[in-house]
């Protein structure tokens, strides 16, 4: 599938040639363009071709691993009578090779898919279970980390996959935050198509979209963009992962421009919430975790979000116009989209500070901005990142 188009199609009209969708044109965010260049990639062609060729490289070279281990007569020494062949190449080349080749034939098949508009699951889970159930033994050291090392870059390429096409698709502000970080710079700046919302195709959570793609929350700059079909049971659209009020909460502390980033303040805010008993899992973290850096972070994002039902506007690529989604909205040099009390308003537009709640106000460019009495302690105003919600 190309994920491309020439242009737009004219919007529609009634009888008279009225628009029938009135209003602003909807502009994405760049958080939301960046969700939106992560799920092209995940989910097209290009990607699912990725994974079969490494999944053939990973064949090949477990298949040298096994040639050798035949020739050099290692399953002599591995066989016993109390273990059998279980730790030895025979075993491990007949069934985890097999689950390997299997998973190999399944790409095959969601490629033909695709053709139909019909998306699915990668067999990575299932191969990985069958790579746990058995022994390694027989493989050298060296051998054996090659291996292991190759599976799991091809899981976590498969994984991604996985996370945008599955029944539960849970993506979040915070994961796909976290895998945007992940990407190294290139293929972080590389020119994408430039992204439009097309809000004549639309759907509502629980119905299969019109055409696959991704597709945004009508009406919530918060909630993760998700990826949808028409043709099978999995591609209907899932309720919207948004924030609650912990995760608005969070933004106005830290900031839109450094969410999830500054692990540093987000350790604050969730040292405060773990104090007024109102963020837990303890289960996977320590109490003490809410005051480090880096695990605040992941604790503030299992206690930060809410589902709810939403329309949804189609996100289209528009080839030869391109778009660089690490420029737009972040602060050119010398500006900043936080700023100190007592220093200069760097930008015309509302602001914000977590030492005072409703303290949302306009400010001029060049402005003094003031301190408030609060309990976050010094004064820093941010930057409100949707003006027109007043």
């Amino acid at each position: 599938m190309s994920w491309f188009r020439r242009s737009p199609p004219p919007p529609p009209t009634d009888l008279f040639g009225n628009p029938l969708h009135k209003g602003l044109p909807f502009e994405l965010s760049l958080w939301q363009k960046r969700q939106a260049a992560l799920l092209i990639r995940w989910t097209s062609d290009e990607y699912l071709k990725g994974l079969k060729s490494l999944i053939d490289g990973l064949i090949r070279g477990a298949d040298i691993d096994l040639l050798l281990a035949d020739q050099q007569g290692r399953d002599a020494l591995m066989i016993n009578e109390r273990w059998g062949v279980r730790d030895a190449s025979v075993n491990w080349g007949t069934h985890v090779r097999s689950a390997l080749q299997d998973f190999q034939q399944a790409t095959v098949k969601l490629l033909a898919w695709r053709e139909q508009g019909v998306y699915g699951m990668t067999g990575a889970n299932q191969c990985g279970r069958m790579l746990d159930e058995h022994s390694s033994l027989w493989m050298t050291p060296d051998e054996e980390s090659r291996f292991n090392e190759s599976w799991k870059q091809l899981y976590a390429y498969a994984s991604k996959l996985d996370d945008a096409v599955s029944p539960s698709r849970n993506l979040n502000d915070f994961s796909f935050a976290s895998e945007w970080d992940a990407l190294s710079p290139v293929t972080r700046r590389a020119p994408q198509g430039k992204l439009v919302v097309n809000t004549a195709v639309e759907a509502k959570t629980g119905e299969h979209p019109p055409v696959a793609g991704i597709y945004v929350p009508q009406d919530d700059p918060f909630g993760a963009l998700q990826f949808g079909w028409p043709g099978s049971e999995d591609g209907a659209l899932r309720p919207c992962l948004t924030f609650n009020q912990v995760g608005r909460d969070l933004v106005t502390a830290v900031g839109r421009n450094e969410l999830w980033q500054n692990g540093k303040e987000i350790a604050g805010f969730a040292s405060s919430l773990a104090k007024k008993r109102q963020i837990s899992d303890w289960g996977v973290f320590e109490a003490s975790d809410a005051g480090d850096p880096r695990w605040a972070p992941a604790l503030v994002a299992l206690n930060a979000f809410e589902s709810r039902s939403c329309g949804w506007y189609l996100v289209e690529a528009i080839e030869g116009q391109h778009e660089f989604l690490d420029a737009e909205g972040e602060a050119s040099p010398g500006e900043s989209l936080s700023c100190q009390a007592g220093q200069a308003c760097p930008r015309d537009g509302d602001w914000e500070t977590p030492a005072k709640a409703n303290s949302r106000r306009g400010f001029k460019q060049g402005e003094i901005m003031p301190s408030v009495d609060g309990d976050y302690g010094r004064t820093i105003w941010h930057w409100v990142v949707d003006q027109r919600d007043r």
